[in-house]
């Protein structure tokens, strides 16, 4: 074995044993009973949008100018959204895409993990512009429509990863059926914090459940 490829092989496995302690975004499980009731689902949106898969006549350079407008995906053009998502997509209905009448506003994708055991997907890039962000399920049907896909498809296990402090994101999770997961020592500190800013909110959530 030569220098390089020893240098390389620690390094794979630092990255490994620091992930046991350490992960910047925390990762939730989607479970199969809960996507299941979104095939063929009814999505209910405010007058003016309409959802649907990308296709071979979509504006890629739209959906670049949407993730840009976050400021917290990098930067997109073209080119990475066809290299990073459109490539990955196991299927178009993998995808969801958002628009008020012409507009593109929000956007969700997802990969197979082909290196895991079983058929596992993985949410990524879930965004909605952040005017649109009041109107009423909207990024309920962007998580749940390019998701509940993996239901259809007989895979195992549905996952998805997000920062910390994306709040909304994560109640919109938790308080249709996601789960919380535990991938390293650091995430017991950080699902504390989140379970207890969210509690409030969850609660009552809770309640309204027992008494329907």
């Amino acid at each position: 074995m030569n220098k390089i490829s020893f240098l390389k092989k620690n390094l794979t496995r630092m990255k490994a044993l620091l992930h046991i302690f350490y992960h910047s975004q925390v990762k939730i499980e989607f479970p199969m009973d809960v996507l299941k009731q979104y095939i063929d689902y009814d999505w209910k949106l405010p007058e003016g949008y309409r959802i649907c898969s990308p296709d071979n006549t979509t504006d890629t350079q739209a959906w670049a100018d949407l993730l840009n407008s976050d400021g917290e995906f990098g930067i997109w053009d073209k080119k990475r959204i066809e290299d990073e998502i459109v490539s990955h997509l196991i299927s178009p209905d993998a995808a969801t895409l958002l628009y008020y009448k012409d507009t593109l506003v929000g956007c969700s994708s997802s990969i197979s993990d082909k290196n895991a055991k079983g058929k596992i997907g993985t949410g990524m890039f879930l965004f909605l512009e952040k005017f649109h962000r009041s109107k009423k399920g909207l990024a309920f049907a962007l998580t749940f429509r390019t998701l509940g896909f993996f239901f259809r498809e007989n895979f195992t296990r549905v996952f998805a990863y997000t920062d910390p402090h994306r709040f909304s994101a994560i109640y919109l999770y938790l308080s249709n059926g996601a789960k919380p997961i535990y991938n390293s020592i650091f995430s017991i500190i950080q699902w504390y914090g989140i379970k207890k800013r969210l509690k409030p909110i969850l609660k009552r959530i809770e309640r309204r459940k027992i008494l329907k």
